[in-house]
């Protein structure tokens, strides 16, 4: 088939025929929704701008049967579509927060005042003429349809502004005319049936960073670091400081260490993996990559990579269990061998790909492994084992059972493991040896080392590393000695030995060996740094991981250079509206944060006393405005900022005791909740505590009163008080498990959400209550009241979600675009304010706000 483009006049048809040719094709492209997606380049032709239009929606192209189109039903499109659509503008723009209305209800340009001009706009070289007669369907005229293109690759995906523009304008239904084709994007068949809503917008210059902050607020560890040909992997951990809240990263060099970026982690299906998870052991060769660690509970997880630069996340069952201790990792020539103890006893575990591991007998007779090293079809182990040991006690001779260090040789995979003999207290040599690796000579290790020379007041002790070597694991000899005391690391590969041993002042230095006879000191590590692994590259240097207090440490290495190595801590925690402003409260940088927007989009940092530690709620009432959160430092204590106009802050005395979670603006005054605890306040000066029988999440006012949910033990629980001093506690319906952890209140119209697809509704200010559920597959994240009823954020996997009800009882699920594709989306912090919802989330770790009118 050939593409006829309006340069490409046909010959003149009949009367019977009508227009067609060139100029209908004009007319199908002037009336086309493809040239009105506004950030496409003008240069591009019609038939480009359609397909650009295709491919943001996610739509590939394909060829279908030729439309059945009648002349009236041609005739009708004519006489309902704009004569013409204003040319998109050259450069693209850039997205604008501040605009209310989406990308598809921008007016259309106005209408040329004659057929000529509509031609001439189409890119006609003669105008049409006025008036067509009926025309029959075009056999050229192509339908072009086909099924949904595949989600892109994360690092190919569309920036959000353009996701989001362009879904108003393609996502639903669209007819584009393309240089003489007909193109029909039919609505999906499981799409919602409420209209499309738009979507939220970055925001991560909108909630700004502290400008005078000394730290990034987030806690970075590099828990593990390997090297194989020109690769090098730093493995660890990023996240606030809170348990179960870090989050795996991974760093990696493909040229010994010159250069580095951050590697993408992700699940089997392309999502982003639970927070809490830390890499612990790593270990490759080129092509075949592996890490271990542990997730919160303790059980085991695996993550694996071809090329170092993207890793696959893999739960690992019952092949790992909590009860068990992985203490080191190798790569071998049938796959990788993991060592370890359960019970008192060392134990193996044996994978092919590093996705699926095989776990293997106990092993008698040693009490566990701490230390693996392999080379070429031979292992070696490092571990502990029961020795009896007699003595003598006066006259009588005590035997008991001590633990002892020793060495394990493995020629068959690790199946049987055969003890092996090294020289005790050689050269002065003592303790365990440390370090177990594969250097250029085969098996390395070192131990700690020390000589006393002198007598009486002359006694002097000299201190020192000793190098033991061995060809193939069986015959182990000293090879040398390094000065140093204590050390802190060993590695070694093919291309020589280093070590990290004390020095002066607590600092650290680094000597380097590539014979292991000569020795030579290769730079230092400053005192706080403690370092947690260390790797010899193929190009003969030496990559250290480790942290530096709360930060990460690579050693010759500034992360903050390091594109996505270090991020700064910013949490958006709640939103609240009040006269003429809207609140957000949080912290950046590991310090408190609260921003204002008069509209909702033009965010502003607010004046806020620099304390450390984060704001979890914040509310507006009577004497203004309260924010509520725990102070960080070396006492942690609760924390309370108040505010006339929301702009500028001051700290305000709270009682101490645990830290308030959540607060409240009712008939009574202010109320906060906390574990075991609720306070209450009329002026935000003094305040009178009540005890409560559980841990409450949140709390809201209704109409006469107040209500907190949360748990008691495991089991949720709801509160309620008329005066927020008396607390009862409500019945609430049977079967529910999980505990509740928001509550919002029209009225005297509540409804609680737990983690689940659980919502609990009270029509009477929390007396009774009734379960109904939001949808399958959903985690509730926040609720909020609003002029029309209540609105409801979720996600779904690795989706976000948004839901309406009038009362409660009733969900409907609302087609909000840019929280779907790859990555993880959600909306976390929701408020009302007047006519229009506020939302704030992540896409991906990066923030984003949400602002559209009250669904009906």
């Amino acid at each position: 088939m050939t593409a006829r483009t309006p340069e490409q006049d046909e010959a003149p048809r009949t009367a019977e025929d009508g227009s067609a040719g060139s100029r209908e094709v004009r007319r199908r492209l002037t009336f086309g929704v493809a040239g009105d997606i506004a950030d496409l380049r003008a240069a591009l032709s019609p038939w480009q701008r359609a397909y650009e239009a295709w491919r943001s929606a996610g739509l590939s192209w394909g060829h279908g049967a030729p439309p059945r189109e009648r002349a009236d039903d041609r005739d009708a499109v004519a006489a309902e579509s704009p004569a013409g659509e204003a040319e998109p503008e050259a450069a693209e723009p850039a997205p604008e927060p501040a605009s209310e209305k989406p990308a598809a209800e921008k007016p259309a340009a106005e209408k040329p005042s004659s057929e000529k001009a509509a031609a001439k706009k189409a890119g006609a070289k003669k105008p049409a003429p006025k008036k067509s007669a009926p025309v029959k369907p075009d056999p050229g005229d192509v339908l072009v349809a086909g099924p949904p293109r595949p989600a892109p690759e994360p690092a190919r995906r569309p920036p959000l502004w353009r996701r989001l523009r362009t879904r108003a304008a393609v996502g639903a239904g669209l007819a584009v005319v393309a240089a003489g084709t007909i193109v029909v994007v039919a609505q999906r068949a499981d799409a919602p049936a409420e209209p499309a809503v738009r979507g939220p917008i970055a925001a991560d210059e909108l909630f700004a960073l502290d400008p005078a902050a000394a730290t990034d607020g987030l806690v970075q560890d590099l828990t593990a670091i390997a090297s194989a040909g020109a690769a090098v992997v730093a493995a660890g951990t990023e996240g606030d400081g809170a348990p179960g809240r870090r989050r795996a990263r991974f760093l990696v060099s493909a040229d010994s260490g010159s250069t580095w970026k951050l590697a993408v982690v992700r699940t089997p299906d392309g999502s982003t993996p639970p927070p809490g998870e830390t890499p612990q052991f790593v270990s490759g060769s080129p092509g075949h990559w592996v890490a271990l660690g542990r997730a919160p509970g303790g059980s085991a997880v695996a993550w694996t990579s071809k090329d170092a630069a993207t890793w696959t996340r893999h739960p690992l069952g019952n092949a790992v269990t909590p009860a068990d201790e992985v203490t080191g990792l190798t790569r071998t020539g049938q796959g990788f061998l993991a060592v370890g103890a359960s019970k008192g006893r060392a134990l193996t575990w044996t994978s092919a790909d590093g996705r699926e591991w095989r776990r293997g007998g106990a092993i008698t007779r040693i009490i566990g492994f701490d230390g693996v090293a392999a080379s070429g079809n031979v292992l070696m182990a490092h571990g502990t084992y029961p020795r009896k040991v007699t003595q003598k006690k006066g006259r009588k001779k005590v035997t008991r059972t001590v633990r002892s260090e020793g060495l394990w040789y493995s020629a068959d995979g690790g199946r049987t493991w055969t003890g092996v003999k090294v020289p005790a207290q050689s050269q002065g040599s003592y303790g365990p040896m440390k370090g177990l690796s594969a250097g250029p000579a085969g098996f390395a290790a070192v131990r700690e080392g020390k000589q006393t020379t002198g007598r009486k007041k002359h006694r002097r002790t000299k201190r020192f590393g000793v190098l033991l070597t061995s060809p193939d694991g069986r015959k182990w000899q000293v090879a040398s000695r390094f000065g140093g005391s204590g050390i802190e690391s060993f590695g070694a590969a093919a291309s020589g030995y280093a070590v990290v041993v004390g020095g002066a002042k607590g600092a650290h230095a680094v000597l380097r060996s590539t014979d292991g006879r000569t020795w030579k000191q290769e730079g230092g590590i400053p005192a706080p740094v403690r370092s947690t692994g260390l790797a010899v590259t193929a190009a003969g240097g030496v990559a250290i991981a480790g942290h530096q207090g709360d930060d990460a440490y690579l050693h010759g290495v500034d992360l903050r250079a390091v594109p996505g190595a270090v991020h700064a801590e910013r949490s958006i925690a709640a939103l609240a509206a009040g006269p003429g402003i809207s609140v957000a409260a949080g912290s950046t940088n590991g310090r408190v944060a609260i921003w204002t927007a008069p509209d909702g989009l033009r965010w502003t940092r607010a004046q806020v006393p620099g304390t450390g530690g984060r704001l979890s709620d914040v509310v507006h009432g009577g004497s203004g405005w309260l924010a509520v959160g725990r102070a960080s430092g070396a006492s942690p204590a609760p924390l309370a900022v108040t505010s006339q106009d929301g702009l500028a802050w001051q700290k305000t005395a709270f009682p101490a005791g645990p830290a308030p979670a959540a607060a409240a603006a009712g008939p009574s005054g202010y109320v906060v909740v906390g574990p075991r605890t609720a306070w209450r306040s009329t002026d935000l000066r003094t305040w009178k505590s009540a005890g409560l029988d559980g841990a409450p999440a949140d709390v809201a006012a209704t109409s006469g009163g107040y209500a907190a949910v949360g748990a008691r033990g495991k089991a949720p629980a709801v509160w309620t008080s008329p005066d927020g001093e008396k607390w009862t506690a409500a019945e609430l319906p049977p079967g529910l498990t999980a505990p509740l952890t928001h509550v919002a209140a029209n009225g005297d119209t509540l409804v609680a959400v737990s983690a689940t697809a659980v919502a609990l509704v009270s029509a009477d200010g929390g007396k009774t209550w009734a379960q109904r559920n939001i949808g399958p597959g959903l985690t509730a994240a926040a609720v909020a009241p609003t002029p029309r009823g209540f609105v409801l954020t979720a996600s779904s996997g690795e989706d976000g979600a948004v839901l309406a009800s009038a009362d409660g009882t009733t969900w409907r699920r609302l087609d909000v675009g840019g929280l779907d594709g790859p990555g993880d989306q959600r909306l976390t912090a929701l408020t009302a304010m007047g006519g229009t919802v506020l939302a704030t989330g992540t896409d991906n770790g990066a923030p984003i706000l949400w602002r559209a009118p009250a669904p009906e």
